[in-house]
């Protein structure tokens, strides 16, 4: 599970989501989570309001970040392991924010010496350029010359937009508007004038590259007043207001030296780590790119060296490296993290990871759960650094641990078809890594949505249309990989609020009690099936009829049977359409080994019948309501023995008030509150979610929309935590509607259905006539008088067999008659 999500409750705001997770461990437990995704916990640069992904202090210390103190994030990670389920850390590997300023000769070089128009700048925000003042530096009082131009002259930084501001440490900012440079300024170089310059206020500076100056310059007038004489500096930025640009200082002149002194000028960068509160983890601009090793090599560009966040680390420097792998051994030894979930793997080399995972194996430490967060659908892309990770690891770290991928190219496919009415859902068969490129379900994690998806809609957004059905996909078919729970899915979403979660959906349930039966039966009946058939996908060969609904909206599929579930194959069905799904589809016999008469029970009781049969053609039949699924096991499934659960069911007006009492609550999961018209199908009203209660238990539930005239048969099935279910005594309820008396003349029937009705007013009823499959063959609308009225409907040539008739009034009142028909014509 992943459990946490964007902007969730931080310590900033007074809450502690350390505590939040500790406290669900044991029902995560129980509910057969192994895994706990929790999110970065190092310190960050942005403070305790910060989701981490700005990590300042790695090894934390004593300090609180915004998952909690130190000592509950203590409690957390023993209380996860105290159940059973391993704790997954959020490390950033690719860069680091926060450290103190220092001078930084390497960018100096690159961006003064080595850029290149092939080349990337440095990103202007992340350096400040810093001249001595006072003291011994030679820097006093005196009017300063800077000239500023586009390092490379290329075209494509032409009119890109910066902010210059000087200011010292005893003139700081002065709160007034920006000023704006009036052209020409190339000074003394282009035999022009300059702008003047103030401390403490911003100058809007446009670049202009293709004119024949392409000079700034400005004139800054420095007074004795300005600076501390002892000693002080004049703090220089350079920021870019939009896209990152080119543009240096090449010229310095000192009119009180009449010399240019621009190799006066420093260049800092905030990548000084040597004194954090942790004591550990200490870092200087060496092991950040540029650095000396490579300021004259690096373009700074590309997915590696692109300076996409903060201070990007140089995996190839070996102190780098070392720092790292520490990093994550101290996770496992003084924290208890079992896996690493890597964030932005495509942005460093999988050679450290490679290098790392042996590390890590050779000290005895080998994580569950090795996963790369790689942000792109590109199969090719995705498996690629799969197979580059192993590359770089020994046989025995590979024998000992398997690095796995996100499979964000499935998750597409399965957003596209909730979301998207004219996506064909079996796409889904071919567009996972394992489908798609070939890689191993072992070294993959599936997921439904993420902390990431924070768009209205579109691929960066959550899924917004029934997500269960997705969840449904991932948890049914190990083959693709290590299924994720995202949080918010599991418990529900927070509402948007003070200026949060604008992107939540509003109207999903929390899907707990469905998802939990899905890990109950992903983990009894599939984890360890050997192979999936997709019996629906494109150009398949098995022979399906649809007697309602489509292939292209619906998944069906059969995992192959094993030792660990008796060797049963699995069916499942899907139906992602808006309306019924009917099929008759062929199914796998493994050769001969599932003969005709084979059952396969609904272990889920989400489809139309408790089971299915295999007939002749080697076929089965599915029918599920629109947006749902189901699941069936060959064979019949064990049946939970029910002992101490009392039901009752009374007739309050036009209510049915059903009550039952359970004596060990603490074992049920989730209770089912089903009603039948023949004693035969059984039609599922609510769901209940078990109270989190020992001992002694009630529950209530109203049917406020009971059918008249006819009996009422409901139950309720119980199912509990191993996913073991079983039903109570059937309660019988009749209610009667004055208004509208049906009487059938004659039964059995032939060719004709003859209907009395007793009205006491004229007005329109719909009638309806189902098979024993509950498909509907028959729909009429009439309109009857007041008092007693005879009508004749003309039955089909439909063979003999039984049938149930519905009538509804306009006022939604519902009466059914059940009849026998012989064969006709």
């Amino acid at each position: 599970m992943q459990g946490w999500y964007w902007d969730y409750p931080k310590t900033a705001n007074g809450y502690s989501w350390a505590d939040t997770l500790r406290l669900k461990a044991a029902s995560l437990k129980q509910a057969g989570i192994t895994h706990i995704w929790f999110p970065p916990h190092a310190v960050a640069s942005f403070g305790t309001n910060s989701n981490g992904y700005d990590p300042k202090d790695l090894f934390i210390g004593d300090q609180t970040t915004g998952l909690g103190t130190r000592p509950s994030l203590n409690a957390m990670l023993a209380e996860f392991t105290a159940q059973g389920i391993a704790p997954v850390a959020d490390v950033i590997f690719n860069h680091r924010d926060g450290g103190s300023a220092e001078n930084n000769p390497a960018v100096k070089s690159y961006i003064t010496n080595y850029y290149t128009a092939a080349k990337e700048p440095f990103p202007s925000d992340r350096y400040r350029c810093i001249l001595p003042l006072g003291g011994s530096s030679g820097n006093g009082a005196g009017d300063y010359y800077f000239k500023l131009s586009s390092k490379s002259g290329d075209a494509r930084f032409n009119a890109y937009q910066y902010k210059l501001y000087l200011q010292t440490n005893r003139v700081g900012y002065a709160g007034l508007p920006a000023t704006t440079e009036t052209e020409p300024n190339g000074g003394g170089d282009c035999g022009q004038g300059d702008n003047s310059i103030t401390l403490g206020r911003d100058m809007i500076v446009n670049i202009e590259n293709g004119t024949s100056c392409g000079t700034d310059e400005f004139k800054l007038s420095l007074t004795a007043g300005d600076f501390y004489a002892a000693g002080d500096t004049i703090f220089i930025y350079l920021n870019n207001t939009g896209g990152y640009s080119d543009h240096r200082i090449y010229g310095l002149w000192s009119s009180s030296r009449s010399a240019d002194i621009v190799n006066d000028i420093q260049y800092q960068t905030y990548t000084n780590f040597s004194n954090m509160p942790s004591g550990r983890g200490q870092m200087n601009f060496e092991f950040f790119k540029p650095n000396s090793a490579n300021a004259a090599t690096t373009y700074l560009s590309g997915d590696w060296d692109g300076m996409y966040f903060f201070y990007d680390y140089d995996q190839f420097q070996k102190r780098s490296k070392d720092t790292l792998i520490n990093y994550a051994k101290w996770n496992w030894t003084d924290l208890g993290v079992r896996g690493f979930r890597m964030d932005a793997v495509k942005h460093f080399t999988p050679e450290f990871v490679g290098d790392m995972l042996d590390s890590l194996h050779d000290a005895g430490m080998d994580p569950s759960m090795v996963v790369g967060e790689w942000y792109s659908t590109n199969t090719g892309e995705l498996n690629g650094w799969i197979n580059s990770v192993k590359s770089y690891m020994n046989p025995a770290t590979q024998a000992a641990i398997h690095p796995k991928i996100f499979d964000f190219a499935l998750r597409e496919n399965l957003r596209q078809a909730c979301d998207n009415p004219g996506f064909d859902s079996r796409n889904i068969f071919n567009g996972s890594l394992r489908d798609a490129a070939g890689t191993s379900g072992f070294n993959v994690v599936s997921f439904v949505n993420n902390h990431d998806f924070r768009d209205g809609s579109g691929f960066a957004s959550l899924i917004r249309n029934n997500p269960i059905l997705a969840y449904a996909y991932i948890l049914t078919n190990n083959q693709v990989g290590v299924p994720t729970i995202f949080y918010p899915d599991y418990y529900g979403y927070p509402a948007p609020a003070g200026g949060l979660y604008a992107y939540h959906p509003t109207h999903l349930p929390p899907y707990k009690p469905e998802i939990d039966a899905l890990i109950k039966v992903l983990q009894t009946y599939i984890n360890g099936s050997p192979s999936v058939d997709y019996l629906n996908r494109f150009g398949t060969a098995y022979a399906s009829n649809y007697i309602q609904g489509s292939a292209d909206k619906a998944l069906i599929y059969q995992l192959q049977g094993f030792a660990g579930n008796g060797n049963k194959d699995v069916l499942v069905a899907i139906n992602l359409g808006s309306g019924t799904l009917q099929v008759d589809h062929a199914i796998n016999t493994r050769g001969g080994l599932i003969p005709q008469g084979t059952r396969f029970t609904d272990i889920l009781g989400r489809s139309a019948y408790p089971y299915q049969i295999v007939n002749a053609a080697s076929q089965v039949y599915f029918e599920l309501p629109p947006y749902s699924y189901s699941v069936w096991v060959q064979g019949d499934d064990p049946v939970l023995p029910i002992t101490g659960l009392l039901f009752t069911a009374t007739a309050n007006k036009n209510e049915a008030i059903l009550n039952w009492q359970i004596q060990e609550n603490e074992t049920a999961a989730y209770f089912e509150v089903q009603r039948s018209l023949d004693g035969i199908h059984y039609t599922t009203l609510n769901q209940v979610t078990a109270h989190a209660k020992n001992g002694m238990e009630q529950y209530h539930f109203i049917d406020e929309n009971p059918a008249f005239n006819t009996a009422l048969l409901y139950r309720i099935k119980i199912t509990d935590k191993t996913n073991k279910y079983g039903y109570s005594d059937i309660r019988m309820l009749r209610f009667a509607n004055p208004g509208l008396v049906v009487k059938l003349l004659g039964n059995p029937v032939q060719n004709n259905l003859q209907l009395q009705f007793k009205n006491d007013q004229a007005q329109k009823i719909y009638i309806s006539v189902y098979n024993d499959k509950a498909q509907k063959l028959l729909h009429e609308e009439i309109n009857i008088n007041a008092g007693n009225t005879s009508r004749n409907i003309l039955l089909g040539k439909w063979p003999a067999g039984n049938y149930h008739c519905l009538i509804q009034t306009q006022q939604g009142t519902k009466q059914t008659i059940q009849f026998s028909k012989l064969n006709g014509y």
